[in-house]
């Protein structure tokens, strides 16, 4: 099995990250009364991140690093695809280099900041791909399994590859 790369705003990983990792708090209050007794208050879930650390390969590995800075320098939010995950949106909240660049070898780690209000609630029969749109994108925006998509699209051979202005059945 063929991993698709890790993908954001248009911009694919030529290498997926060797380690992955999200943070999911919720923000728990606990109401204290007289006599020892408590309440405890559920008040939602915090905004996920998404960390990460892997290494670019190649001659040209400071160029791919260069990209990935440039692709956060932008700003701006989209959908974030990483291989087996929910793809979500969110935006990129830090990159470094992590140690000495080697020949051929860089290191590097990264934040993303999930956005939960940026989701999109609206229940369409289907969705016309607008241009750099993936089936993670069309996934994330409607709240749709990709597994479930994929099943309905049977002409999509490649999930990561979709033409602008062609029709993706959501349901």
């Amino acid at each position: 099995m063929t991993l698709v790369p890790m993908r954001f705003r248009g911009v694919e990983w030529h290498h997926n990250p060797r380690e992955i990792s999200f943070e999911c708090d919720k923000d728990v209050k606990e109401l204290k009364v007289p006599y020892g007794t408590a309440y405890i208050q559920n008040m939602e879930r915090k905004n996920m991140k998404i960390k990460g650390v892997g290494e670019l390969y190649g001659t040209d590995c400071l160029e791919q690093f260069n990209n990935l800075f440039e692709l956060f320098k932008e700003g701006g939010s989209g959908v974030l695809a990483i291989p087996h995950i929910t793809p979500v949106y969110a935006v990129f909240e830090s990159i470094k280099i992590i140690g000495e660049p080697k020949p051929d070898v860089l290191t590097y780690s990264f934040v993303f900041r999930e956005l939960m209000e940026c989701k999109s609630s609206e229940m369409l029969s289907e969705h016309i791909v607008k241009s750099g749109e993936n089936l993670w994108d069309v996934s994330y925006a409607y709240n749709i399994p990709i597994d479930l998509l994929v099943r309905l699209n049977p002409w999509v051979k490649r999930p990561d590859e979709l033409a602008a202005g062609s029709t993706v059945i959501l349901c």
